[in-house]
């Protein structure tokens, strides 16, 4: 039986990025950048543990919707994301 309770990263994430306007134009020019999701999942991993946004520090707002993010992560790393899902979910509707 599985400790994980709730949704997996995969769908923290997918439910996350897409949607969120302060983020999501970087996140699609990262996706578009590289098929594999590696570039991707390097800004996503970024903004979630190392506070920082392509550069920029995160203001306080952005730091509790990063609190957020680990916390519904529940300790489960970004490692474990299915990014080609989580890039195919951002350029939807683009090509």
């Amino acid at each position: 039986m599985s400790d994980a309770v709730g949704p997996s990263p995969t769908e923290v994430i997918i439910s996350w990025i897409p949607y969120d306007a302060r983020f999501r134009d970087s996140a699609v020019r990262h996706a578009l950048d590289d098929h594999s999701g590696q570039r991707l999942f390097v800004y996503v991993d970024n903004l979630v543990n190392r506070d920082n946004d392509d550069g920029r520090s995160l203001g306080d707002f952005d730091l509790r919707t990063m609190g957020a993010v680990r916390a519904d992560l529940n300790r489960r790393s970004l490692g474990s994301v299915d990014w080609r899902r989580v890039r195919a979910k951002l350029i939807e509707g683009l090509h």
